[in-house]
């Protein structure tokens, strides 16, 4: 059975991404320099997130305006026309989806000017099979709805209010319009999880009364701990186990409840060879880091797709070996992008599992993937008969995405 998640991820005039298109593993590595794109590309799928929940006005106001949003031309480009945002998604959500009759979404935002006023519209695109055998084709634009069924010649049309944000409003279709499979691709974006570690709140106690999901900045931390020892006792053993590993000293996890207004709960950490317990609010950065973090790993009911920057900070190299094999496991139930400055940890991917990250000095514009993924692999083979990591040759310029 094909895992659920991203195949590949088409974008064009999204910020620093002109023309970029990614094809996505279980577990993909994103190195680079500082604004080659990274980030950007993650915004993509937040963006569509947004718009998903709160309708499309909203999330292009969240990003302050289409202006900010959409690529700028180069200094000594000829301004033609407006440039059109066009984001395309293929992947595996739906119940009849497989390697070879993808999910697909596309998104297209089309800058106007009506009577010396600024607008936007915009059109959008499904296609999924609502049968094994059955293809299912719906367009938006303007309002219009057409419904294609692609065994037949025929097509359906109704009309929406025209500013109707398909992605916010087609899942409420009947399950004989497609409603459940828009949804499924819907939920792709509405639960995708940009993982970003919070030390101050994740140190706080937290109310036991809503332990999950695990908040994207670790807020519920000691909560879900409780959780997972409460209604996964076996998880929760294996992550005190490598907490251990990663957290020199460290001996057990201890859940403490708090009085006060509400049900909380707070973590004390027992170490080696010292009376007492210290509670989570005064262990260093790097612990809470690394509890936040194996929380995330261990999750048992994770989100379809997970991102995290900056994965390797706050962690020596020394267990970098072990949080690749907890990404590589996790990878069975969420499919991971990470971004890495860190050639050791880059060490630890495999060729496949890595897009290199660069921006072109002439246009500005991020050239994602800076190197195809065979001609990693290629290099990969060529070095690493002489000893070096993927990490060295990223590092010293031979895959590019570095500084220059």
């Amino acid at each position: 059975m094909t895992k659920k998640g991203l195949h590949s991820l088409s974008v064009k005039n999204f910020g620093v991404l002109g023309d970029v298109s990614v094809q996505l593993s279980r577990l993909n590595g994103l190195v680079g320099p500082n604004g080659s794109g990274k980030t950007s590309l993650l915004r993509v799928i937040q963006f569509l997130g947004d718009a998903a929940r709160s309708g499309l006005p909203s999330a292009v106001g969240s990003k302050v305006a289409l202006d900010q949003i959409r690529t700028r031309a180069a200094a000594t480009a000829v301004k033609l026309r407006e440039p059109v945002i066009e984001i395309h998604v293929a992947a595996v959500v739906t119940s009849h989806a497989h390697a070879h009759a993808l999910d697909e979404y596309t998104l297209r935002l089309k800058p106007s000017i009506i009577r010396q006023s600024r607008f936007f519209g915009h059109d959008e695109t499904f296609r999924f099979k609502r049968t094994k055998q059955q293809g299912r084709r719906i367009t938006l634009s303007g309002g219009k709805l057409h419904v294609f069924d692609e065994e037949k010649p025929t097509k359906r049309a109704t009309q929406l209010d025209s500013s109707a944000f398909g992605l916010a409003v087609l899942p409420q279709l009947g399950p004989n319009e497609g409603g459940a499979e828009v949804r499924k691709i819907q939920e792709l974006f509405t639960t995708f999880r940009v993982f970003d570690i919070d030390p101050k709140k994740a140190r706080e106690p937290s109310d036991i009364r809503e332990p999950t999901p695990l908040q994207p900045d670790a807020g519920n931390l000691a909560a879900f701990l409780q959780f997972l020892r409460t209604e996964h006792e076996p998880i929760f053993t294996d992550l005190v186990r490598d907490a251990r590993a990663m957290v020199p000293g460290l001996r057990n996890l201890v859940l403490r409840s708090v009085g006060g207004a509400v049900d909380a709960v707070t973590v004390d950490i027992v170490d080696e060879g010292r009376a007492g317990a210290t509670p989570l609010a005064d262990a260093s950065f790097g612990t809470v880091r690394a509890l936040a973090l194996l929380a995330m790993l261990y999750d048992p009911d994770p989100p379809i797709l997970t991102c995290i920057e900056e994965i390797d900070h706050g962690f020596h190299p020394y267990v970098f070996d072990r949080l690749v094999e907890l990404l590589r496991e996790a990878s069975a139930r969420t499919q991971f992008i990470i971004a890495t400055h860190s050639p050791a940890l880059v060490n630890r991917l495999r060729p496949h599992e890595l897009i290199v990250c660069e921006r072109d000095a002439k246009t500005g514009l991020a050239r994602i993937p800076a190197v195809p993924q065979a001609e990693v692999q290629r290099i990969y083979d060529a070095g690493g008969g002489d000893g070096y990591g993927l990490g060295e040759l990223w590092f010293s310029g031979t895959l590019g995405g570095v500084p220059k």
